[in-house]
């Protein structure tokens, strides 16, 4: 996929951080911009989510004490903080609208058995552990300015016994997409240091410009403010007033488009859900 760098100059640079990011966590970007989640989070109380470090590894453990009814409606497994980013919440999403998160089953280890995935993860990664209600786990591995979300299946994490962690594909639909997941996922685990300079693909600029514009216009600010920030004051005065109206039309768009993602587009267009916010939140 072709990468390219984009100016970073003035408030832009904030951005940056983005072009690291999963479409998972893009998604979480996006939903935290949308004033009723954050409406919604504002119900949570402190004590809904117990908080603990795990006795035999740095490995941070968050476990639902009640049902997460709100959080579910957003198809989160519970409601993480809306202020803290794509890289800082611990936004775990539901299968049922994130298909294609990667997946391991756990399985007892045997004596002098290695898992390779421990091994190479634990010693460079940050790692949370999330149970929900149902004490279904989930793992968030943070890394290299990424996060990856993991399922796990099988034997319990938390259990007394060591586990061996193997990557699974639990079915075949959209088998080449989990795939594509799970090579990314590795990536984290890879030798070597993060790229410094942020390098995007055309999706994911489009999907930065609409996080600016929806921070722009939650400012107050015009669609011509818009382009002045994304392409600079001398750009806009020598287009904006053409006939042709193409940078009129682009911020449009990107505008529409950001919306939409913000107001449940994203279960669908970033996560792979089957059905929209509109059919799941009452």
């Amino acid at each position: 996929m072709k990468t390219f760098t984009l100016s970073s100059d003035g408030v832009l640079a904030r951005y940056d951080y983005l072009s690291h990011l999963s479409l998972d966590r893009w998604a979480w970007e996006y939903a935290r911009r949308n004033r009723k989640l954050r409406r919604d989070a504002e119900l949570r109380r402190h004590d809904e989510i117990s908080e603990k470090m795990a006795p035999c590894a740095p490995i941070r453990m968050l476990r639902s004490r009640v049902p997460q009814r709100v959080a579910e409606r957003w198809g989160l497994v519970f409601m993480p903080d809306p202020d803290l980013n794509g890289f800082e919440a611990d936004a775990v999403w539901n299968k049922h609208v994130y298909p294609d998160q990667v997946e391991v089953n756990c399985s007892p280890r045997e004596p002098g058995q290695k898992c390779d995935i421990w091994d190479r993860t634990v010693p460079i990664c940050e790692i949370t552990h999330v149970t929900d209600l149902q004490a279904r786990e989930f793992l968030l591995v943070r890394g290299k300015g990424c996060v990856v979300q993991v399922r796990c299946t099988g034997t319990s994490l938390i259990g007394l016994e060591p586990v061996r962690m193997k990557l699974t594909i639990s079915d075949l639909d959209d088998y080449e997409r989990k795939v594509k997941t799970q090579k990314a996922a590795l990536a984290l685990v890879e030798q070597g240091p993060i790229t410094e300079i942020p390098l995007w693909t055309k999706t994911t600029q489009i999907l930065r410009d609409g996080l600016v514009a929806l921070d722009c216009l939650e400012l107050g600010m015009s669609r011509r403010d818009i382009a002045v920030v994304l392409n600079g004051k001398d750009a806009v005065e020598a287009e904006w007033g053409l006939e042709t109206g193409t940078m009129k039309d682009a911020i449009r768009y990107i505008v529409r488009k950001a919306e939409g993602l913000r107001d449940g587009g994203y279960l669908v267009e970033l996560l792979g859900a089957q059905t929209g916010l509109d059919l799941r939140v009452a």
